[in-house]
């Protein structure tokens, strides 16, 4: 990866996903492709969709240029060019100098909303990004209007007051008050012959022919590349770690190219993301329903982004005739087999193991999990259906329960995870008490501990909770002692770290909040930490707090926790009773930038077989299969 590291997606566009149409037939068809991905048999929260409305029709042939059929793409291509933009990105990192990086960016029809989309990994944890439009020297102040992490797609825009960096012909005395969206000299005008704005299309057939245009490596000027849509599938995100549907292609893209437009004609149909690492030729772009759906759902919810969600349920493959035999179902009929519901989503109440999901939204769902996708000669897994709806939405679900054939509406959530698989632009969050540093359990926190093939290398217990643990009630976290900072109040636990903390004083935790508030409002001689592997920790009250000052100190650590932690909504089960003793107000700030530096902002360094010593291999979990049979990576 080059000094261009992020690529960037442009942001919102007019079109609105149009629903996939209800198949007409009623019959189902059977399987005809091979087996689910390497964790579908018993999905877990991550990546069980369910179904929805999901993707419109393929692209649409636009009206006719005129002029040969190389003046007609030159048109298209200078429309393109003056749409695409290369975007500056400077990144914060904890404890680490400002990291720098550039991708591409396209204005997103219609110029009126004055939208820029890119891909969200081209500006996470960004502390200024800056645009510049094709064929200009001068460089813009952008602001980032909403990301999507799951989807790798982020908005930005150029405010009215944005000014430009540099000096130059019409920049004024000081090079200062030129405006992005107008004319060097008329800066009240709205629109101007320099900026484009590209329209939102259809999905491209496969062998359909596009175009790439972004600011990839090995130069800095723009670059265009030509390919034909080699694949529709279904496949993880290397950004936030979800599966949604891909297109692939022949089309070089490479680092720097992310968040360019992918072009049919004069058409925006997708958004270059990613690419097969070890492989030639073979890029990725988050498709026309994808951008679609992201940009849906800003609309729908005044400019929030939401999510892509979900059925809520696990479930297994149909393929054993004996199996479906058992079940009374008839031989012509096909679907998935539920193994459970989680019991903060909403088919907890309508569904229950043991049901067979036959169709979704119309679609018949085939023993291995797939449908016919429409005006598409591929099969698609049927998790994408229920991700093209949006948060709350009812979808119809038909069933076979007890011998007989039933359809419910369910309603769709986005994902609760007990563990996130991503926590970007946020602060880590983190307390210490006597030299003990508790932090909730993040994807991310594990990364930074183990490396990429955390889910090999980490303690088994922390695998499977992020692989398989379920949220039982709004708020729960995943409490872990990270480390102990060595001290003589703490002597006798210093070799413990990366173990998961179940009670305090006898209660069970429920969030890090809980354990802080717990903590600080105990007035008791001793507190007592009961962690996994039925091993304790037992502190003097009095002496911990005494030493606390010290060992932040010795450790340059600037507040005992992070801040806020002491002031947050517990919400605790009914269960678990809150702390009475009064909390005092909060300390300080913690100058932290990502909850990926988790480890750093408590001055950790990377463990090497600490805690348990429990590294037996995980291998389980989307990331892990994905990560065995091929390598992703963002550009």
């Amino acid at each position: 990866m080059a000094a261009a590291a992020p690529a960037v997606l442009p942001g919102a566009g007019a079109a609105v996903c149009a629903p996939i149409p209800a198949a007409p037939s009623p019959k189902r068809p059977r399987s005809d492709s091979g087996d689910l991905d390497a964790n579908s048999a018993f999905s877990f929260p991550l990546f069980k969709h369910a179904a929805t409305e999901p993707a419109p029709a393929p692209a649409a042939a636009p009206a006719a240029a005129t002029g040969s059929k190389a003046e007609v793409e030159a048109t298209y291509l200078n429309k393109a060019l003056r749409s695409v933009v290369k975007i500056f990105c400077t990144m914060a990192k904890q404890m680490f100098a400002q990291t720098k990086s550039t991708a591409s960016g396209f204005v997103v029809a219609p110029i009126a909303s004055r939208r820029i989309l890119t891909n969200a990994h081209a500006v996470s944890n960004a502390v200024q990004v800056m645009l510049r439009k094709n064929g200009s020297a001068r460089k813009f102040s952008a602001r980032v209007l909403a990301v999507g992490h799951e989807c790798d797609v982020a908005m930005l825009t150029v405010d009215d007051d944005a000014v430009g960096e540099g000096a130059g012909p019409g920049a004024g005395a000081e090079g200062r008050g030129v405006r992005f969206w107008t004319d060097d000299v008329e800066a009240l005008e709205f629109w101007t012959d320099d900026v484009e704005a590209l329209e939102v299309g259809g999905l491209p057939a496969m062998q359909s022919s596009v175009t790439v245009v972004g600011f990839p490596l090995g130069g800095d000027n723009v670059c265009v590349t030509k390919g034909v849509v080699s694949r529709l599938d279904r496949q993880q995100y290397s950004h936030g770690k979800c599966a949604l549907l891909t297109s692939q292609t022949d089309a070089p893209i490479n680092s720097g190219n992310s968040g360019g437009p992918v072009l049919m004609e004069d058409k925006a149909v997708g958004l270059a993301f990613q690419s097969l690492t070890g492989a030639e030729n073979t890029g990725y772009v988050i498709p026309t329903p994808v951008v679609q759906h992201f940009l849906t759902d800003l609309e729908r919810h005044g400019g929030k982004y939401t999510g892509f969600p979900e059925l809520g349920i696990t479930f297994q493959s149909l393929e054993s005739a004996d199996m479906k035999r058992s079940l009374g179902m008839p031989a012509e009929a096909s679907g998935i087999y539920v193994t459970g519901c989680e019991p903060t989503y909403h088919a907890s109440q309508v569904l229950r193991a043991g049901d067979v999901i036959t169709a979704v939204q119309g679609h018949p769902i085939a023993d291995d999990g797939t449908f016919q996708y429409p005006e598409q000669a591929v099969r698609i897994d049927f998790r994408h259906l229920a991700s093209m709806a949006y948060d709350g939405d009812s979808v119809k679900v038909g069933i076979w329960r007890d011998g007989s054939a039933a359809e419910v509406e369910v309603r769709v959530s986005v994902p609760r995870h007990l563990v996130a698989p991503h926590s970007f632009d946020h602060k880590p969050k983190y307390f210490i008490f006597g030299g003990l540093v508790f932090t909730r359990l993040t994807q991310f926190y594990l990364r930074h501990q183990y490396g990429a093939d955390w889910w090999r290398q980490a303690p088994i217990k922390l695998c499977d909770r992020v692989n398989s643990a379920v949220l039982e009630a709004p708020g729960q976290e995943v409490v872990i002692l990270s480390k102990v900072l060595s001290s003589e109040v703490n002597y006798g636990y210093q070799e413990l770290g990366n173990v998961q903390v179940h009670k305090v004083n006898g209660v069970k935790i429920h969030n890090l909040a809980h354990l802080a508030r717990m903590v600080t409002a105990c007035t008791t001689e001793y507190v007592r930490f009961d962690l996994e592997w039925k091993r304790v920790v037992v502190l003097h009250t009095a002496t911990a707090r005494a030493a606390l000052a010290d060992i932040l100190s010795t450790n340059a650590i600037p507040v005992a926790h992070s801040e806020g932690l002491l002031q947050m909504d517990l919400m605790l089960p009914a269960d678990l009773a809150p702390p009475t003793s009064p909390i005092k107000p909060d300390s300080g700030d913690a100058e932290v930038a990502d909850e990926e530096d988790d480890a750093m902002a408590v001055g950790q360094s990377r463990p090497e077989g600490q805690g348990t010593r429990d590294v037996e291999v995980a291998e389980d979990g989307e990331e892990g299969a994905a990560a065995r049979q091929s390598k992703q990576c963002r550009l």
